[in-house]
């Protein structure tokens, strides 16, 4: 993921921070669903209504090669972050124009965009396990380039 700029008006640096947030609680909500399916598939039955995407992770996690639990746990981690503890790192956001420096707004961005590459990295190799290990199974990757079937990119080579 490339650097993204931080705005010199310190409204417009705020509302990126809103962007950028918006769209990693979108990734993390994809990440979510994507638990439940991975549950369904692994254990042959949906999880607890209202389970966390942690105790997910934790369900399956017998399921799953141990180089994959350990990324699970990451992704669960990189979840956590974004959605408990973003605001409260690098010294606490206070959220008024001006009152933040741009030096806090670059560490934020830059910790969203590594929290949303882990989520990414790991649901792509969890994706791909899955459709490796279940050829019945088809999941589609939904990006700015469009639908993909990752069944087209054959085995990986993990």
């Amino acid at each position: 993921m490339e650097e993204v700029p931080v705005p010199g008006n310190p409204e417009d640096a705020q509302q990126l921070l809103y962007l950028l947030l918006g769209r990693a609680v979108a990734r993390c909500q994809v990440a979510e669903a994507s638990a439940e399916m991975i549950h369904q598939v692994l254990l042959g039955r949906p999880a607890r209504e209202r389970s966390t995407l942690g105790s997910k992770a934790k369900a399956v996690e017998h399921e799953l090669p141990d180089h994959l639990q350990a990324e699970y746990r990451s992704l669960v981690e990189a979840r956590n972050y974004l959605v408990h503890r973003l605001l409260f790192d690098h010294g606490g956001w206070k959220g008024i124009p001006g009152w933040d420096s741009p030096e806090l707004y670059r560490k934020l961005y830059d910790s969203i965009g590594e929290a949303m590459q882990t989520i990414d990295r790991v649901s792509d190799l969890l994706s791909r396990y899955l459709v490796d290990a279940n050829p019945e199974i088809a999941i589609f990757k939904i990006s700015d380039q469009g639908v993909e079937d990752i069944r087209d990119h054959g085995a990986s080579s993990s």
